[in-house]
């Protein structure tokens, strides 16, 4: 009688996917210590695969679950990211607030896009460097990179430079912000509407009181809710310009960006129950974390170089164009 003999063999990406998911641990309890709280978990994340890829580099064995990582994990916490939305915020912020996030955002997609190409950028790096910048930084980074079909080395900049200039931002909140000539509550919806990062609203708008700090978490987190309709509208307009046929399973939307509406929709109706969303909001940003890892680990330091202080300039630019625009309709509409 015949045998036949079956070898067990490891899937290609495992191994590194493995070694993503290991980092993005590690990552989230570094983002716990004092110094990198306030950069996050996925600026973190980057920098630590981006020092693993230049002390221990990447075997070619792990490529393939990098690359994976990086991409279809990053998709899937996009989609899972809609737990966290709360279209409801919108109404609770009030018509002011929400006028000044959509003016933000407006002023900095078009505003800081246009500094970045400007000042050398390459377009898409600038178009990711805009909507990190004027929405909520590395996961707007992250959500967008897909849509406008930017490369990985644009995200891994773009990521990188919203967790450095958002914490620049924080200090310049904290110790010039007195100055400013505005109430601690303008000061905090000033960081609200203008910082990177949630971590870094919070860290800015807690120093001046817990009302001061719930109201600048308010319109911060406003401005993530409209992170979805930034992408419907990136999705449009980059498909527009490529003048591409859309079929079922290439939209003008991304499906991954439907996925995140619907599911945000969803939770916004109540639909979900309290303890699935908190659990799905925390699977979207573990997944979102090990894919700024994965990223971090296809990262070579000569590409970050490359880019020059350009790109830091145009950052520090488009920061200083949104905390003008904020600090201008603050004054103008007497929003307090």
């Amino acid at each position: 009688m015949a045998t036949t003999n079956r070898t067990f063999q490891i899937p290609p990406t495992l191994p590194g996917m493995g070694l993503s998911l290991a980092l993005a641990a590690a990552s989230y309890w570094l983002a716990t210590l004092p110094g990198l709280k306030v950069m996050g978990a996925l600026t973190v994340a980057l920098l630590v695969g981006i020092a693993w890829r230049a002390a221990a580099g990447l075997p070619a064995v792990l490529v393939p679950g990098t690359k994976y990582s990086a991409r279809t994990i990053l998709r899937l916490g996009i989609v899972l990211m809609g737990a966290r939305l709360d279209f409801g915020l919108i109404a609770k912020a009030g018509p002011q607030v929400l006028l000044l996030d959509v003016a933000i955002i407006a002023v900095g997609i078009l505003g800081i896009s246009w500094i970045a190409r400007r000042s050398g950028v390459d377009a898409k790096l600038a178009m990711l460097l805009a909507v990190g910048t004027s929405i909520c930084g590395a996961s707007a980074v992250a959500a967008a990179a897909p849509v406008t079909k930017a490369g990985e080395d644009d995200t891994t900049l773009a990521v990188a430079l919203c967790g450095v200039l958002g914490t620049v931002g924080v200090l310049f909140y904290v110790l010039a912000g007195p100055m400013l000539g505005l109430t601690t509550s303008q000061l905090a919806i000033m960081s609200g509407s203008t910082l990177h990062e949630v971590a870094q609203v919070m860290a800015a708008a807690f120093t001046w009181g817990t009302k001061t700090g719930d109201l600048g978490t308010l319109v911060k987190l406003t401005r993530v809710v409209l992170l979805a309709p930034a992408l419907v509208a990136l999705g449009v307009l980059t498909g527009g310009e490529s003048k591409q046929k859309f079929t079922w399973k290439e939209p003008p939307i991304p499906w991954f960006v439907i996925g995140f509406l619907a599911l945000g929709g969803i939770g916004s109706l109540g639909l979900i129950p309290a303890a699935i969303k908190g659990w799905l909001s925390n699977a979207s940003i573990f997944l979102m974390v090990a894919a700024m890892a994965a990223m971090g680990l296809n990262t070579h330091l000569e590409m970050i170089r490359k880019a020059g202080m350009r790109v830091i300039y145009a950052g520090l630019a488009g920061w200083g164009l949104l905390a003008a625009t904020s600090y201008g309709l603050i004054r103008v509409l007497n929003i307090h």
